[in-house]
């Protein structure tokens, strides 16, 4: 059980002047169950992935046959399918299995976390319509098309915050099993490169960044080219320098290399700073990978989105 309490601050007036002096009891405690809370968000998101249906490509790597699908898979960022894949990798028993099954387990890690700062940013991103369509919802007598689509538009966003937090919780629990399987790794090959660029994955989503700077001189020594590589010098720029620009400046230049690098556009989607951008980057997505987890957690908000601006501006060219 976790607690937390906000103290109140009572001013008194002493000489003209306020003096703050704590309450003897606090304002509110707050109590959360954090055993409770994480079973609720994997039920959410059990429940989320429960009637998504696939292409037939992707929907066959949910129940992998080989390392070549395992492969795939992650190539082609089909998140739905890495918790099976990473079942299936730790079965096989083999250095390449257990590399698999660490890059599963934190590439979903990561995925969760990148999923639920994106849908905490759909709300600034259709901020002028969802204040207006709040505005509605307290309306009476509001019955049309319009206000129907407003109302939606409220449901979606809200019911993504509520995914958004159901991500966050569950996605640290998948950092820490790669976390592992890689220290395991580092043990059984403490110079092998493909296990220090994880390692260094590990590190980047932490925030430890001498230890991330450890693992990239063992991975970056013989190889400078790999997409695994260049990502982690992209998100470095973000997370690291705080500098989003010339993260999505390097996520571009590692897609011009890697037309084919998923993962990469998936991170161009965070990387946007307003929201012409984010829908920009969401379109190149789509076009990569159709089935791709981000459109899946969006789709709902953009929907309402483009109906609301059809009724507004019938017969002009949809902005979405």
């Amino acid at each position: 059980m976790i607690r937390w309490a906000l103290t109140c601050t009572v001013f008194l007036a002493c000489g003209g002047h306020a003096t703050p002096q704590p309450a003897a009891n606090p304002c509110f405690v707050v109590k959360t169950d954090s055993e409770l809370r994480a079973k609720d968000a994997e039920k959410t998101l059990e429940a989320l992935a429960k009637d998504i249906h696939l292409s037939p490509q992707d929907e066959a790597l949910r129940s992998p046959k080989s390392i070549a699908d395992v492969r795939a898979a992650l190539r082609r960022d089909v998140i739905y399918a890495f918790g099976d894949a990473a079942t299936y990798a730790h079965g096989l028993g083999t250095f390449d299995g257990r590399l698999a099954e660490a890059a599963l387990e934190l590439y979903l890690g990561d995925a969760m976390l990148i999923a639920s700062q994106i849908l905490a940013n759909q709300a600034s991103w259709v901020g002028g319509d969802l204040r207006m369509a709040r505005a509605n919802v307290a309306s009476e007598g509001a019955t049309g098309e319009r206000e129907r689509i407003l109302g939606q538009l409220v449901r979606v966003v809200e019911e993504g915050n509520k995914i958004a937090d159901a991500l966050g919780v569950v996605a640290p629990s998948h950092v820490a099993k790669g976390g592992e399987a890689i220290r395991a790794l580092q043990k059984e090959a403490p110079n092998d490169r493909r296990a220090a660029a994880l390692l260094a994955e590990y590190h980047r989503m932490r925030g430890d960044w001498p230890a991330f700077d450890a693992a990239m001189g063992i991975a970056d020594a013989e190889d400078r080219s790999s997409p695994t590589l260049c990502y982690l010098k992209a998100m470095e720029e973000l997370e690291r320098h705080r500098k989003a620009d010339k993260g999505a400046e390097a996520m571009r230049a590692c897609l011009q290399a890697h037309p084919k690098f998923v993962r990469a556009q998936a991170a161009l989607v965070l990387m946007a700073t307003n929201p012409i951008d984010g829908l920009r980057e969401i379109k190149k997505l789509e076009e990569m990978n159709p089935d791709h987890y981000f459109l899946m957690l969006l789709e709902p908000t953009l929907a309402a989105v483009r109906e609301l601006w059809r009724l507004q501006n019938a017969g002009r060219h949809a902005a979405y």
